[in-house]
């Protein structure tokens, strides 16, 4: 990576990180209309990539159904549960802690690639790594907020299993991106391309962890 293309990265995440971790600790109104913001930006770069395929109606229905569904669930979490804030933070640091764990296991052991006509970097050893990571990341986060009274092993193979659930987002906006050949889904974030590329392992994530959260965590 060119060290400018690095810089703007560092500086978009030091300007946006600051500015998105205030608004969910507000909540209420300021967080909903974040996310409704969020939901457009989204759905206007899902739209601009349906354009550039052959299926336009098909890719519309279905992403606009999913961006819907994702940041609902994300406002849902946030401001219709008593530990809201314990709850966002903790989906946000699953899926953080997924995408990291499987960089470090899939650079450490390597292995077979997991999509490799979709996404060539990832593989099977990453995955499981990655969940591994999110599990206990979860776990611990839980036993430290008590943000669930489930028994432990179900905290680890919820978190293990939204940091796999994560991965599927991913490869959902991958493979749409490959599909009707995109390198990124725009150009709204400097160094990191659209609002869709920086949040796809968290909109599939968020409806699986508030399902989670109603029936038994």
């Amino acid at each position: 990576m060119a060290a400018s293309s690095l810089r703007q990265r560092i500086l978009s995440a030091l300007v946006m990180a600051p500015v998105f971790l205030g608004l969910m600790y507000l909540g209420g109104i300021p967080f909903a209309i974040t996310i409704a913001v969020a939901a457009i930006i989204s759905i206007h770069e899902w739209v601009r990539m349906a354009q550039k395929g052959t299926r336009f109606w098909s890719d519309v229905l279905i992403g606009v159904a999913y961006l819907l569904i994702a940041n609902m669930s994300f406002i849902v979490l946030r401001l219709y549960f008593d530990h809201g804030l314990a709850l966002i933070f903790g989906l946000l640091f699953c899926v953080w802690a997924c995408d990291i764990g499987a960089y470090f296991s899939g650079k450490a052991i390597g292995g077979p690639k997991m999509a490799p006509t979709i996404s060539p970097n990832k593989t099977w050893a990453g995955l499981v790594g990655g969940m591994f990571f999110s599990g206990l990341v979860l776990m611990l986060y839980s036993y430290l907020t008590k943000m669930s009274d489930a028994h432990v092993i179900v905290e680890f193979l919820t978190g293990a299993a939204l940091g796999g659930v994560g991965q599927i987002g991913d490869l959902f906006i991958s493979a749409m991106k490959r599909r009707v050949g995109v390198k990124d889904t725009g150009n709204l974030i400097p160094g990191h391309g659209g609002l869709l590329d920086r949040i796809d392992s968290l909109l599939l994530a968020s409806p699986a962890f508030l399902l989670a959260c109603l029936l038994w965590l």
